[in-house]
């Protein structure tokens, strides 16, 4: 069949060739000529847009001139009235969908009748023809006239109808710097172009006839009148009803200049400088993002006798990441308090809230579960003595009373346990790039906010905590949709976390938040830089991500600016803003986290001789499954005041008694604190064997360490060591000369002098251990 259709048609070209040639020559010469045109006269480039951002419903949250200021915001039809593309189409070129860009019945009729007038009083140009005036503007010559006619028929090759007149809005001008209907839309009545009464859309065809004499920021009188003229027209000619024209006649019209809106700067000004593209649908959500900038202006303005200026606050949809509210300060024009600084991307000092990513990462690696044990006792890491915010120490506490009540020597000692290097290499995984910058000069002094990081690094770590321990980039635009992700901690590791994190019975919950009848269930966790400059709370549940920053750009700091009194009532009454009946009430238990019985005091699974036992939660096949051995039986006097080994053991008159073996730090705290328990019997005085176990642990002076001493002076350096149960005496040598007797608990002072020293202590069991010191002189 189809070779038989082929037959037919050469059948015919060849009966009537010669008839055919000079149309197909025709036609080739005007595919020729057209070619001609677009290499010769290719169209211009279309005029950039101004950026505009909006919001994740669409509506403009700002926008920005383009490089030759001018407003030309970009819309599409969908985003116009319909009264207004139809008023523009039967005023300017009423059979825009019939012509190929030029309609020539309109051109002979006006050329016919301007010849008769003697003058121009009648226009042919249609909206193609208008579009490739504005897009190469040139003086009106009957030459220009034909370029115009080319002009028009090349754009009409090249795009749709619909297209063309989305172009033809966008470039219309509307006087000074304004170009395009959603420009005018916006400057002269305060509203996008799809929400414009009958009026305003017939007074947004009329301005471009002449945009100096018509612009209603100036003067609104021939505007008026032109507008009325029109609207009569269309009375006429049936194209809106009667009624809705009537209205539009008794509509006013008012002289103003409407200010681009500014919603949200920061946020705005981060999405103009990070993302491409002219109009910008983020994910900000304007009614979370409005309450978000009342509460925190408001609650500023009530701090501000506390010394508190500024604050900050960043909001995440843990659905997806959405960055759905971001305040960068309390108020963005407030100059006095440097409100244009951006809190959410200033570089500070993250106090505590590091340590929730610490305690998970230590889950995971399985050295520690809830109620394990920490040591809260004075230590001096060579030279850096950590103190709790308290200023106070508790001995040994559990790893969920240290995570809950933030205890710095615990976490510091905790940050030694896992490596500080191992540490980093995480925080750079999660994207801390600004502790990277700096991680050749950090110390242990990190984990309690000594390192720089920015408030969206911590809501993204935290955010990580609300999705299985999920690290997911934040989305700043709607488009992006929420795909790879890089695994940070297990599912196990971040609930245990989170179930630490949101008990209430802790320092910095505020006395203030007890009274109140309904109180979201949050994991929360605070942060206090050192010198009180930056106050932190950043609370998360399977719904959203909060976090909070109270302080002064100008670094200043205030007695009040502690995490728990100003970051943490702000925090709960964003929660209660936004998430006040959360739609996922709390994180599901994961497969990998079970619960078991331990130890009450040391948190290792039960062994026979434990007297205490409770539950507590583990990572299946990553928790340590260390046995306790805190109990250890002992060969004692019938009175227990004497104990014996088994060299010295008598035939008769003695027992086994079991007693707890406690680490040599936590047995001096216990003596210098006056905390009573069952201690071990000194050894039996008169045996000879030497004890093959550890000797002293020298607290200070800390090993391998340079102290600086102001010269001719009388600073002494102490001397402290702990020791194990039943040692009484312990000897102090300087460069192995003997130097001092003392009691373990009893500290010991001397003045060094400059050079290398060697330090050695020596118990009443014969066991000793040495440090080296540098002193040098300033």
């Amino acid at each position: 069949m189809r070779i038989k259709s082929i037959f037919y048609v050469l059948l015919f070209l060849k009966k009537y060739k010669q008839e055919i040639k000079p149309a197909l020559f025709s036609i080739a010469g005007l595919l020729l000529f057209f070619i001609l045109i677009e290499i010769i006269f290719p169209l211009p480039e279309i005029k950039p847009f101004s950026k505009v951002i909006m919001a994740s419903d669409g509506s403009v949250l700002t926008a920005y001139l383009t490089k030759d200021d001018k407003w030309r915001l970009r819309c599409t039809l969908d985003e116009v009235s319909t009264d207004l593309i139809n008023a523009i189409i039967e005023k300017e070129d009423k059979f825009y969908y019939w012509h190929p860009g030029v309609n020539p019945i309109a051109i002979i009729r006006a050329f016919a009748t301007n010849l008769i007038k003697g003058k121009r009083v009648l226009g042919a140009s249609t909206i193609t023809m208008q579009l490739a005036r504005m897009v190469s503007p040139a003086d009106r010559t009957y030459f220009n006239k034909i370029i115009e006619i080319l002009r028009a028929i090349q754009i009409e090759i090249h795009y749709s109808k619909k297209t063309i007149l989305e172009m033809y809005l966008n470039s219309l001008p509307y006087g000074g710097n304004i170009e395009g209907v959603k420009s005018a839309s916006y400057i002269y009545f305060n509203r996008p172009p799809g929400r414009l009464s009958l009026a305003q859309s017939v007074l947004l065809t009329v301005i471009p006839n002449d945009p100096n004499l018509y612009r209603i920021d100036k003067s609104i009188s021939s505007a008026k009148s032109k507008r009325n003229f029109w609207l009569k027209q269309f009375a006429r000619d049936n194209v809106f009803s009667q009624n809705a024209l009537q209205d539009a006649l008794n509509e006013p019209i008012e002289t103003a200049r409407y200010q681009i809106p500014s919603i949200a700067p920061h946020f705005c000004y981060y999405i103009m400088n990070n993302f491409t593209g002219d109009n910008l649908i983020t994910t900000l959500e304007l009614d979370k993002q409005k309450k978000s900038e009342t509460l925190l202006s408001g609650y500023v303005e009530r701090n501000k006798a506390k010394g508190v200026s500024n604050g900050a606050v960043l909001i995440i949809d843990n659905s997806n990441s959405n960055v759905v509210a971001y305040c960068g300060s309390a108020d963005f024009s407030n100059q006095s308090a440097s409100g244009q600084v951006n809190g959410v991307r200033a570089v500070r000092s993250p106090g505590s809230t590091l340590k929730a990513g610490l305690y998970a990462y230590a889950f995971d690696l399985g050295i520690l579960t809830p109620k394990m044990k920490l040591l809260d006792v004075p230590t001096d890491f060579s030279g850096y003595e950590p103190e709790n915010y308290t200023e106070k120490f508790h001995g040994e506490v559990t790893a969920e009373f240290a995570l809950m009540n933030s205890l710095n020597v615990p976490a510091v000692r905790l940050l030694e346990q896992v490596g500080l290097s191992q540490f980093l290499l995480l925080l750079e995984k999660a994207g801390f790039s600004d502790i990277i910058k700096q991680k050749e000069k950090l110390g242990l002094s990190m984990i309690l906010g000594g390192c720089g990081v920015r408030m969206e690094q911590l809501a993204e770590l935290y955010s990580t905590l609300a999705n299985e321990g999920k690290l997911y980039s934040l989305n700043y635009l709607k488009e992006a949709n929420r795909k790879e992700y890089i695994p940070l901690f297990s599912p196990g590791a971040v609930y245990v976390v989170s179930q630490i994190l949101s008990g209430i019975k802790r320092p910095d919950f505020p006395n203030e938040l007890l009274n109140r009848t309904r109180l979201p269930k949050i994991a929360w966790k605070t942060g206090t830089s050192y010198g009180k400059k930056d106050a932190w709370a950043i609370g998360y549940n399977p719904n959203y991500t909060i976090a909070v920053w109270m302080g002064n750009f100008d670094g200043k700091g205030s007695p009040h600016l502690s995490g728990s009194e100003m970051a943490v009532p702000l925090l709960f009454d964003l929660f209660n803003a936004i998430d006040y009946s959360p739609k996922k009430k709390w994180f599901k238990i994961p497969k990998d986290v079970g619960y078991r019985e331990v130890c009450v005091e040391t948190g290792k699974i039960p062994s026979k001789n434990c007297q205490q036992i409770t539950s507590d939660y583990f990572i299946r096949n990553v928790s340590s499954n260390n046995v306790c051995d805190l109990y250890k039986e002992f060969f004692v006097s019938i009175d227990e005041s004497i104990q014996y080994c088994t060299e010295c053991l008598p035939v008769t008159g003695w027992k086994k008694v079991l007693y707890p073996v406690y680490d040599p730090e936590i047995c001096l705290w216990n003596s210098l604190n006056n905390v009573g328990y069952k201690k071990i019997p000194p050894h039996n005085p008169n045996c000879q064997q030497k004890l093959s176990s550890e000797g002293p642990k020298i607290i200070s002076p800390s090993d391998n360490f340079e102290y600086y001493i102001e010269n001719n002076s009388e600073q002494q350096i102490l001397l402290q060591a702990a020791s194990g149960e039943g040692v009484q005496v312990l000897y102090w040598y300087i460069n192995d000369k003997f130097f001092i007797k003392s009691k373990p608990d009893v500290k010991q002072f001397f003045k060094p002098e400059k050079g290398r020293i060697k330090i050695t202590c020596l118990d009443d069991k014969g066991r000793s251990s040495t440090v080296l010191v540098n002193i040098k002189e300033y």
